[in-house]
């Protein structure tokens, strides 16, 4: 058993309940399901994206294999693949760890896309339907792994389209859901809609949070406007992480 045992059997015990056997279509991507058995897993450091972009065969494909065998998937991408990704979410990802050896847990606002079928598999580009049943679905995933992982601080490279999918079933009624966001003091130019301090314990399901969240653009827009801001709010961040990993 992994040094992160307690943890690993809790989320399997979630994952089973929530995601074998549910009533997802068959056609949708497998779900990234977060193992925690590699040796190198920082659960202090928490980095969520958008959604899959393909994972490993489509929903069907999970029912038959179960929860271990979907989670072996992630450990073994963690352990093999993780390191040689040179896509540019994953070489933000890499700078703001700054440590060859140390791995962060990676999970995504949504567990799954569209599938192969779709001519667009992005949620973003669901029909009304879709998305009304995809966010319900999550209302309790991203709270959940957040509330047995324990992570100290949580990095959103998710961006506005995302924010609105996701977060907007979190906020109290009479509220924006850019009210999530708090001005970082150290950027004199650069405002919460770029980069911000998330107080996500006032939230429903979220109360457990102690730690720091973060949240910007997803890297590729970072990336385009390097210059500009995007330089800034990395160093921003991998300056918090270090923080967390000394």
């Amino acid at each position: 058993m992994s040094q992160h045992g307690d943890k690993q059997e809790k989320l399997i015990n979630f994952y089973e309940n929530k995601f074998l056997g549910a009533d997802i279509p068959k056609s949708y991507s497998s779900p990234h399901l977060v193992s925690l058995n590699n040796e190198n897993i920082n659960t202090d450091i928490m980095i969520i994206g958008q959604e899959t972009n393909s994972w490993y065969g489509n929903y069907e494909d999970f029912n038959v294999r179960g929860i271990n065998e979907q989670m072996k998937i992630y450990d073994n991408f963690m352990e093999r693949s993780y390191k040689d990704m040179n896509n540019i979410f994953f070489r933000y990802v890499k700078n703001i760890i700054d440590d060859k050896d140390c791995i962060p847990v990676w999970t995504n606002l949504f567990k799954f896309d569209l599938g192969d079928g779709k001519e667009n598999r992005n949620i973003s580009k669901a029909s009304k339907k879709e998305y009304e049943e995809i966010v319900h679905f999550h209302n309790e995933v991203l709270a959940k792994e957040i509330e047995i992982i324990k992570p100290k601080i949580i990095i959103f490279f998710t961006g506005h389209t995302y924010d609105k999918l996701f977060f907007d079933p979190l906020v109290i009624k009479d509220k924006d859901y850019r009210d999530l966001y708090n001005k970082i003091c150290d950027f004199e130019n650069i405002n919460e809609w770029k980069c911000a301090v998330m107080d996500l314990k006032q939230y429903p399901d979220f109360e457990c949070f102690e730690g720091k969240a973060i949240r910007t653009y997803h890297p590729i827009y970072l990336n385009r406007n390097k210059s500009k801001f995007g330089d800034t709010v990395i160093n921003y961040i991998k300056n918090e992480v270090k923080k967390v990993k000394s």
